[in-house]
Parts: C-alpha cells; structure tokens; sequence
C-alpha cells in the first residue's frame, strides 16, 4: 500500500469523525429549548361562566423563583387589571389570583425565568360569559387542557437553525475543497 493511500484514508477517516462530532451536536440542540406553558386553567379560548378567583398555569419544567422573575398580568377588554396581588410558584405551577369583574375576553400576559435562566414569555386569551358581578371561587373553573397558543422567548438560549444550517455548508464545503486538493495532489505526484 502506498504512502499516499494511507494519508487519504487517514485524513477520509478523521473528516468522518469531524462530521459525525458536529452532528451529535447539533443534534443534542434540543436539550438547550427553554421551558414552555403546556396547560392553563381557564384554558386558552375557553369561555367561561365568570371570572374565576384564580387561574393556573402548568408549564413544562421547574421555574425559578427569584424576586421579580415571575410577572402575571390579567386584563379585561377594556384593559382594567384583574390582578389581585403576586403570583405564587409551586414547582411548575404558577397561580395568580384575580379581583373585580369582567365580560368578554381576558387576557392573560405572563413573563417567567425558565429552569435554565432564560426569560420565557407569552399571553393567552379566554371569555368571561356571564355579567361582570360574578366571581367563581377556586376548584370550580373550567379544567386544565393543553394549549394552542405559542409562547414567546425572550432569552437568547438555544442556537438558531440557521447557523446550524450556515455551518453545515462550512463543513461541506471544506470537505468538498480537501478531498478536490488530495486528488489533485495524487494525481500529480508519481507513484513510488
């Protein structure tokens, strides 16, 4: 076997296990996505009887529950706040209780620091039916269900698909552009 054969097989498996390390990466990305709410009670679009004394929301990992990281704002449609006091964190559940009255649609805009630091955000909507004099006690509101709505991130965790995508291209080209200059080269250096 010649010297130059080795070298490329050399070089051919090296780039492989290059190439095989930058896709276990990126393919281990995942693990970097925020938490995210994945239940509400009143659910998003749900409509209900009257405005509950409370609402809850579930989300997919421990938050962190530092001073100020968790916001919960509760609006009726005329923007009045429905919010009555801070919101409460028990493990992935986060509580707001609520005051005056309401009809129509409430909005609910949350602001929380996810499991791995990063701000999450995002707002949901529901429907008060009933006149606005009426508050339903806690347990009896409508059940949890998972959500439609997608929250916003506001951190900047995670990597972005187009620099996977970007880097990538990187790869191939530079792959492309030593297997061209090792051919080159072996065709232009005699056998031994």
């Amino acid at each position: 076997m010649s010297h130059r054969v080795h070298t490329f097989r050399s070089v051919l498996v090296g780039l492989v296990a290059l190439l095989l390390g930058g896709l276990s990466i990126a393919v281990a990305s995942p693990a970097w996505a925020h938490d995210e709410l994945i239940g509400a009670d009143p659910s998003v679009n749900a409509d209900v009887g009257a405005l509950p004394a409370q609402i809850t929301m579930t989300f997919s990992g421990v938050l962190m529950d530092e001073p100020g990281a968790t916001q919960v704002v509760v609006t009726d449609a005329a923007g009045a706040s429905l919010t009555d006091g801070e919101p409460t964190l028990d493990g992935t559940h986060l509580t707001q209780s609520l005051s005056g009255s309401a009809s129509g649609p409430v909005t609910v805009t949350w602001r929380v620091v996810s499991s791995d630091g990063h701000p999450v955000s995002g707002q949901y909507t529901f429907t008060v039916q009933a006149g606005p004099s009426q508050t339903v006690p806690p347990g009896e509101t409508t059940t949890t269900q998972t959500l439609t709505a997608t929250p916003t991130s506001s951190g900047d965790g995670g990597v972005p698909v187009f620099v996977w995508v970007l880097l990538g291209l990187v790869v191939a080209a530079a792959l492309g552009a030593l297997v061209a200059m090792l051919l080159r080269k072996s065709r232009a250096t005699p056998e031994d």
